[in-house]
């Protein structure tokens, strides 16, 4: 419990540090939370989060870090965070997927301040995202697995997999603002996920064992249902969107076996 009062105070006190810098200097605006459909608290929760990290941003341009090599160390250390959360380590295993879950929000900016943003470290980035989620998910769903919230960790899992496809193929297709709609993003998903792990012990401690699991549970649930709320809602922006749009030009059946066969024949 010590250990874990210290890493709160600490947290505590960075947020009233950035409260006093936001009253001196102002918000900062960073454009991808500017751009969210969210709360002024919520978005301002997010960029003390950013500011928090800042040093370790600074500290890897500074010394010239590949951006994939931070994605990829994500994707590791949230590996370890989901085996610890599936061997009953929740404290350990929330912690370490909030850190690593923030990495994610390192490589993107260390990539663009060091003009090495490219299409394929946002695939890999992307791609990383999902994999990292399923490993914090399949470890939940084994601790949780002799209790009914097993249930909501796999449901949890679904409905994330599906928001995150119908955000990819929605802007593949063109529905950039509607493949968006919703309010269980990936941050969303992470604090609600990782935050009651992280704090299970106090559960334990305030209202007895077994508490901090059941407060995991509950969050789970919760989870589970906000976004498949989010899944059916970007789902239908999604189709609604491109219900109108121009459909893609076929030529008839014959005209295709016709061309086929005329590729196949020898040339003059």
């Amino acid at each position: 419990m010590l250990p874990l009062a210290a890493l709160c105070a600490i947290l505590l006190a960075t947020l009233a540090a950035f409260a006093a810098r936001c009253a001196i200097t102002g918000r900062p605006r960073t454009a991808s939370v500017e751009s969210r459909a969210a709360s002024g608290a919520w978005k301002w929760l997010m960029e003390w989060w950013i500011w928090l990290w800042g040093p370790l941003e600074r500290l890897c341009i500074r010394l010239g870090v590949p951006p994939n090599a931070i994605t990829l160390a994500s994707a590791a250390l949230t590996a370890v965070a989901g085996a610890l959360l599936g061997l009953g380590h929740l404290s350990l295993g929330g912690w370490l997927y909030l850190s690593a879950a923030s990495l994610d929000i390192v490589d993107g900016r260390v990539a663009r301040a060091q003009g090495r943003a490219t299409p394929a470290g946002a695939f890999l980035d992307s791609t990383l995202d999902r994999v990292a989620e399923l490993f914090v998910f399949s470890g939940l769903a084994v601790y949780l697995r002799a209790t009914p919230w097993l249930y909501a960790a796999l449901a949890s899992a679904s409905a994330s997999v599906v928001v995150s496809y119908a955000r990819a193929r929605g802007e593949a297709l063109g529905a950039g603002a509607e493949a968006r709609a919703g309010g269980m993003q990936r941050a969303e998903r992470i604090v609600l996920t990782a935050a009651p792990c992280a704090l299970a012990p106090l559960a334990d401690a305030a209202l007895g064992e077994g508490w901090g699991t059941s407060v995991v549970g509950a969050s789970l649930s919760l989870l589970a249902l906000l976004t498949t709320a989010t899944a059916v809602r970007r789902t239908h922006a999604v189709f609604a969107a491109l219900r109108g749009s121009t459909p893609e030009a076929h030529p008839p059946a014959n005209v295709r076996w016709l061309s086929a066969v005329r590729r196949r024949l020898p040339g003059p």
